[in-house]
């Protein structure tokens, strides 16, 4: 299969279950063991309000995280991911940051939480959780957005490479991407979006005209993986399933040396008819309005 075709022209790969199941399983099972999920790991109220600051919650580059405890080797050398990884970012591309993804089911969470959490409460549960487990990421969804918010300034030569390590079905937060939503550059969060259908929806960089594209929901078995554009937007809805879906998320980029190289990537990035980076990757927060809403939120759990 010609997966660099798929690339290019929708902005995402899905490479199917390539990867093998039983060591799937295995990762899958050693995290939930780990950890008592839909039980213990979130935080007192009075725990919460001893310390409420949000930042560094989440696991990172040798920093508290819980993907550095197993042997990935199976994802990181498999013959076809590196490959076209290769083939994309250069022979010597880099892993920016990898993570295990944990979807959280209203059921899990503490009634002091539950009120709140649809209306006020960002789709990462970081500050929430007890601070022996925050070496994965915890979530209840999270609305279309492009992997470039989390690299500003930056060109968006990164690529998101995501395995599910469970079955996966519609109750259990699939993965929903916007096929070839690249093609209108970089664009600040949120995004312009309407008529949002289950196989469509329209899409514009400037809230006039807009352009409908499909919609995939990926429904998948464990072992499946998908790559796709930091410019390619995504998100899931609320997870449902009491079956956590855990999933493993790589963020990959060349070596800072190739990235003026003729790598597929740069040929990728111009056939697009947009900005290829972000100063200001938000518009809904910055510094002062994101601390008046965490004060906001505090007050109203009090």
């Amino acid at each position: 299969m010609n997966y660099l075709k798929s690339f290019f022209k929708k902005g995402l790969v899905e490479f199917g279950d390539i990867l093998d199941k039983k060591k799937c399983d295995e990762i899958y099972n050693k995290i939930v063991n780990s950890r008592d999920l839909s039980k213990n790991i979130f935080r007192s109220k009075k725990e919460y309000f001893k310390d409420p600051n949000p930042r560094k919650t989440n696991p990172g580059k040798e920093f508290n995280n819980l993907t550095e405890k197993f042997d990935l080797s199976f994802v990181e050398e498999h013959p076809v991911l590196k490959k076209n990884l290769e083939l994309l970012l250069g022979k010597d591309y880099e892993i920016v940051m990898k993570n295990f993804v944990i979807g959280v089911p209203d059921s899990w969470l503490p009634e002091w939480l539950k009120k709140t959490t649809k209306k006020l409460l960002a789709p990462n549960l970081g500050a929430f959780i007890k601070k022996k487990y925050r070496d994965a990421t915890y979530f209840r969804g999270i609305d279309f957005h492009m992997d470039l918010i989390d690299h500003p300034k930056l060109v968006g030569r990164n690529l998101t490479l995501y395995i599910y390590l469970n079955k996966v079905n519609n109750r259990m937060s699939p993965l929903q991407l916007i096929e070839k939503s690249h093609i209108l550059g970089a664009t600040k969060f949120p995004h312009y979006l309407k008529n949002n259908k289950k196989k469509t929806i329209q899409y514009s960089s400037d809230n006039k005209k807009f352009t409908k594209f499909t919609k995939k929901t990926f429904i998948g078995d464990r072992g499946n993986v998908y790559l796709w554009s930091s410019l390619i937007l995504h998100g899931t809805n609320p997870q449902q399933s009491k079956t956590p879906r855990i999933s493993l998320r790589y963020d990959f980029k060349p070596k800072r040396k190739n990235e003026k190289k003729n790598i597929y990537i740069n040929k990728f990035l111009k056939k697009i008819n947009g900005n290829l980076s972000m100063a200001v990757v938000r518009d809904d927060i910055n510094l002062a309005s994101k601390r008046m809403e965490q004060l906001k939120f505090n007050k109203i759990l009090k």
